[in-house]
C-alpha cells in the first residue's frame, strides 16, 4: 500500500494459508504486538477495495515521468523512461557551464549538491556504480496544470546551464 496507494510509511499486510498455520501465527502476533493503528487498517481495507485507485495513482506518476524525461533531455541528459517506477536514474554531468565559467563534478554527489545548493532541485545522488543522480516524480502538485508547471520550472532551471557528460 505504500507506494501503489500513495500511503507513504504504511506498512500493512495479511496472512493466508492452512487454518492451523494462520491461527498460531496470530497467537504469536498477540503476543508481540497490538496490530497495525486502526485508522490504517480502515485505510487499506478501502484502498484495496478500490483497484482503480492504483491504476489512476500509475497514469499520474506515468505522465509525470513524461514530462521529467523531456525537460531532462531539453537540458542535454539522456533520460529514457522507466517502465515502473517514480524514480528516474541519470548520468551525472561532468561538468556544467554557466556564464563562462565551468564546474566540475567527480560523482553523482558532488553534482547533486550543486544542484540543491544553485538551482534548489533535489536529487539523490547514486556513485554506487558509477556516477548517477535520481530525481523522483512524488512531488506535491495537485493536478496536471500544477504537474506541468512544476516540470517547466524545472526545466527553466536547467535552461540555464551547459551541461558536459
Amino acid at each position: 500500500l505504500s507506494k501503489s496507494y500513495n500511503m507513504t510509511g504504511w506498512r500493512i499486510g495479511f496472512v493466508v494459508g492452512n487454518p492451523l498455520v494462520v491461527q498460531a501465527y496470530a497467537d504469536m502476533k498477540d503476543n508481540s504486538d497490538s496490530g497495525q493503528f486502526l485508522a490504517i487498517q480502515k485505510a487499506a481495507s478501502v484502498a484495496l477495495a478500490n483497484p482503480q485507485i492504483t491504476e489512476e495513482i500509475s497514469a499520474k506518476y506515468s505522465r509525470r515521468m513524461d514530462l521529467l524525461v523531456d525537460a531532462l533531455n531539453k537540458a542535454g541528459f539522456k533520460a529514457k523512461k522507466p517502465q515502473g517506477s517514480f524514480f528516474l536514474y541519470v548520468t551525472a554531468p561532468s561538468a556544467v557551464t554557466f556564464n563562462g565559467e565551468t564546474t566540475e563534478f567527480d560523482s553523482g554527489e558532488a553534482f547533486s549538491q550543486w544542484l540543491i545548493t544553485n538551482e534548489l532541485i533535489s536529487t539523490v545522488p547514486w556513485d554506487d556504480c558509477g556516477n548517477f543522480v535520481r530525481f523522483s516524480v512524488t512531488f506535491a502538485g495537485k493536478g496536471e496544470d500544477a504537474e506541468k508547471a512544476i516540470m517547466a520550472e524545472i526545466g527553466q532551471r536547467l535552461a540555464n546551464y551547459q551541461f558536459t557528460f
